[in-house]
């Protein structure tokens, strides 16, 4: 892929956004793919803000694991689905309160 400084991260083709995921997360392409979908699923069809969602969900669960002893994202049997609900859950709390001040 052209480095492209102009291009967002999020336009960037599927491959070259999950191997940026792989080496900044460490997130192998069967999770990827999960939290994709769950997303896409659960209200975020664009894929822009479902990238951003994808990054922030990574950014906050990579700031959770980094007080562990794993420097990898690992999210064990069937805790990818409660870490995923409870972070949109929390987003969507937020959001909602930013609005709400307007």
């Amino acid at each position: 892929m052209k480095d492209n400084l102009s291009m967002s991260l999020y336009e960037w083709p599927d491959l070259a956004f999950h191997h940026y995921c792989l080496q900044m997360y460490r997130l192998n392409r069967g999770t990827y793919n999960t939290i994709d979908q769950w997303l896409y699923d659960n209200g975020y069809p664009e894929i822009k803000r479902r990238r951003r969602m994808i990054i922030r969900f990574l950014d906050v669960m990579a700031a959770e694991q980094a007080k562990g002893e794993s420097k990898f994202l690992s999210f064990g049997r069937g805790n990818l689905v409660a870490e995923l609900s409870r972070f949109v859950a929390q987003y969507d709390k937020e959001a909602s309160a930013v609005l709400a001040a307007y």
